[in-house]
């Protein structure tokens, strides 16, 4: 289900039940640090990872990928040597299938709630990275994920899995949907 409008609770129940919740909205809407505040409020029930920009004057210049057990990576930047790019961007799949796949299984094995920053174009690169994401997706493991806004075939079949229900974020409805997203990881 795909929220555009805010929230309200339907007869007193919470909306949020489900075993997979998405976060998506446009770009800069908050997705990230809605991500990053609920898993470090809740660090010891959650796994995974998120990515922070790099910013060099004033610009971004690429992607720091970082796990919730404390390891860090650059996972993009302009002007990288790499065989996989996207847009300026060289893109380090090593980063990606070692620390974030690392962080997902880790999480996996101890049965904690998954945080997946992000399933977008540059992660869904990685062929390891899309089928770790579908092993997570349909384990018993929860999952809290925020996945791209447009339209792409890989994360469209996402979208439509089973027991996952979509929030869409935006500025202006960012404390209503963190309330919601609170609820449901506890």
């Amino acid at each position: 289900m795909l929220f555009k409008e805010p929230l309200a609770p339907v007869g007193g129940a919470p909306l949020v039940n489900s075993k997979n919740l998405f976060i998506t909205g446009k770009p800069a809407c908050g997705k990230t640090t809605l991500v990053k505040e609920i898993g470090y409020k809740y660090l010891e029930k959650v796994g995974g990872f998120y990515t922070e920009e790099i910013s060099e004057g004033g610009k971004r210049a690429g992607f720091i990928l970082k796990t919730f057990d404390g390891k860090e990576g650059i996972l993009a930047k302009k002007g990288m040597q790499s065989s996989y790019k996207l847009n300026k961007y060289g893109i380090d799949l090593g980063v990606l299938e070692n620390l974030a796949i690392g962080s997902l299984d880790d999480a996996l094995s101890k049965n904690k709630t998954i945080i997946i920053d992000e399933i977008g174009s540059m992660e869904i690169i990685s062929q390891r990275f899309r089928q770790a994401v579908m092993e997570a997706l349909g384990s018993m493991s929860r999952v809290l994920a925020t996945i791209r806004y447009k339209s792409q075939p890989f994360t469209d079949e996402v979208k439509k899995i089973e027991d996952t229900q979509m929030l869409y974020l935006s500025r202006d409805n960012y404390l209503e949907i963190k309330s919601y997203v609170l609820e449901w990881i506890k």
